[in-house]
């Protein structure tokens, strides 16, 4: 017969020293407190204590050695699922990876927040200010349009898009924009091409590729914002009406007219049931996606 490994040992000594500890709590737990003499009365009184200490710690290292052993993987990284997940999600306590699986594309939004306008502001002040840009170029401009002014900026997409969407395809279009302005709030993502010119007038040999990484620059703005907003419990969608509104928002919320308007994240609570309801992201085969060589 193959030789026990010390593991195995182990395991044997605490399941013998269990048995007995039970049988000893049962023993106690037999006793009529009332006819007992008053020196066992005493010992069994000094034991409970010590004995809850002991099940206590039993309790919090036992499951570790009864369960049996899986791969690394498994046990290291267990698989999160979001729809199971009770405690509260916050920008400030969630992982980035939890973070990253959480943000999804929710367009049922209603027109409340899960948090405050200060908190909003914070997250927007850390994004403008640590998210990198091409060349420390900081060219990321964004504008925020909250309650009333959230609504105003979607009536005039509304109004722009009436003129030039065939009214038989209306209805489809209105939906569309009613929803938009159902929810909380609007980020309006811009360029400013001044940084960028000044770049162009410094690397000469780079000037073709700078309005491209201006653009990288505005899509990591966007998805941090995103992602922080949904650890927050808000729900998000990311739009592309521009430059459809671009000349009545410069006039109306003072933007200057150079500035080049990217992408707009519309944000509120999500509507009951709305990110419940979400279906699961198809995804290609991930080998058809990533390459790794030299990895050891």
């Amino acid at each position: 017969m193959r030789a026990l490994t010390i593991r195995s040992w182990v395991g044997v000594a605490v399941a013998s020293a269990l048995v007995l500890f039970a049988a000893y709590l049962f023993a106690l737990s037999s006793f009529d407190e009332a006819t007992m003499t008053a020196p066992l009365r005493l010992q069994v009184q000094k034991f409970i204590p010590f004995a809850t200490r002991v099940a206590s710690v039993r309790n919090s290292h036992l499951p570790s050695l009864q369960k049996p052993l899986t791969s690394s993987t498994s046990t290291l990284h267990p698989q999160h699922n979001f729809s199971t997940t009770t405690a509260k999600m916050t920008y400030d306590s969630t992982s980035f990876k939890d973070a990253v699986k959480h943000r999804r594309t929710v367009y049922q939004l209603s027109k409340q927040s899960t948090i405050p306008d200060s908190r909003i502001q914070e997250i927007l002040e850390t994004a403008i200010t640590e998210v990198p840009s091409s060349f420390n170029s900081q060219s990321a401009r964004i504008v925020v349009l909250l309650k009333d002014e959230h609504d105003k900026f979607w009536d005039i997409v509304r109004d722009v898009l009436k003129t030039i969407v065939p009214e038989d395809k209306w209805e489809h279009t209105g939906n569309r924009i009613a929803g938009f302005r159902n929810a909380y709030g609007t980020a309006l993502f811009y360029e400013d091409p001044a940084s960028i010119r000044k770049l162009q007038e410094q690397y000469p040999s780079y000037t073709e590729k700078f309005p491209q990484w201006s653009e990288h620059t505005s899509a990591m703005h966007q998805y941090m914002l995103w992602t922080a907003f949904e650890t927050e419990g808000l729900g998000c969608n990311l739009q592309h009406y521009n430059p459809l509104p671009d000349r009545k928002v410069s006039e109306i919320w003072n933007v200057p007219a150079e500035w080049g308007l990217k992408a707009q994240l519309v944000f509120g609570t999500p509507a009951e049931g709305a990110r419940e309801s979400l279906p699961e992201k198809s995804q290609l085969p991930i080998k058809e996606k990533l390459f790794v060589h030299g990895a050891s």
